[in-house]
């Protein structure tokens, strides 16, 4: 697709976001045409082109909150994050675990977490198929959290509210 392909869906995303009344954070980043920050019903998502793609990518990036981290052990921790593959996997949607590491160069994020996330390509990219998407990966994100207050015994309540720095805590 052409440069000017790529300029009409960052102005898309960015009016779609707009009508639906969420305030859009533009990002800088070298390796993106652009990276959006957003807040989509109850969580942050980020919405990013990167460089020379055909493709935009939203994801959202959720901590593990010290409360859940009491109670996992290794074996619960184990059981969630086959649960939620598991799950992730059947909504055809891709999931990762985020894992700080003693020496990893950059700041450090304050627990482990996990990364929800899924594509438009630019053939598909629609904003019903923007609208279907995010509202996915929030889907998604929102039975991750279930399955770990399930699993770590926890009744959900009121997520606190997140910092504008960075992944929050939401479970």
């Amino acid at each position: 697709m052409s440069d000017r392909e790529s300029e009409r869906i960052k102005k898309a995303v960015r009016e779609w976001f707009s009508r639906e009344g969420i305030k859009v954070e533009s990002i800088s980043n070298p390796r993106a045409e652009f990276l959006y920050k957003v807040k989509f019903m109850r969580f942050f998502f980020t919405v990013v082109r990167p460089n020379d793609q055909k493709f935009i990518q939203i994801e959202s990036q959720v901590l593990i909150s010290p409360q859940h981290l009491k109670k996992l052990t290794a074996e619960k921790m184990q059981e969630f994050q086959i649960k939620a593959m598991r799950f992730a996997f059947t909504q055809d949607i891709s999931m990762g675990f985020i894992q700080p590491r003693p020496g990893q160069p950059g700041p450090k994020p304050p627990g482990p977490g996990f990364v929800v996330s899924d594509r438009i390509y630019d053939d598909a990219f629609s904003a019903d198929m923007l609208w279907r998407t995010m509202r996915k990966v929030h889907r998604i994100v929102d039975m991750v959290i279930h399955i770990l207050n399930d699993i770590t015994g926890d009744t959900p309540g009121k997520a606190p509210e997140p910092t504008e720095e960075g992944p929050s805590y939401y479970t």
